[in-house]
């Protein structure tokens, strides 16, 4: 993960159930992205997706639970998130 987006806090908005969780994260852009356990939550290789898909297509069809209120960390800090409160 390159230091600037390590460094910024992100707004977690959602996770997939399973023994390796998926987050979806706003960064303070405001842009919604999908991280990975495999790549270690690395924002450098994540995937950009949309409000509506976060909405019709992660939490209507594919399981994964809203975090209401979303929870904000420092980016660096997604994979303590994970096995503190997912695993």
């Amino acid at each position: 993960m390159e230091g600037d987006q390590a460094q910024q806090s992100v707004r977690i908005r959602a996770t997939s159930p399973g023994e390796y969780p998926i987050l979806v994260v706003e960064l303070p852009s405001g842009g919604l992205r999908t991280v990975y356990f495999e790549t270690g939550y690395d924002l450098g290789c994540s995937k950009s997706v949309e409000e509506d898909w976060l909405f019709e297509n992660a939490v209507g069809r594919h399981s994964f639970v809203e975090v209401d209120p979303p929870v904000e960390t420092p980016a660096k800090s997604l994979g303590d998130y994970v096995r503190r409160e997912l695993l």
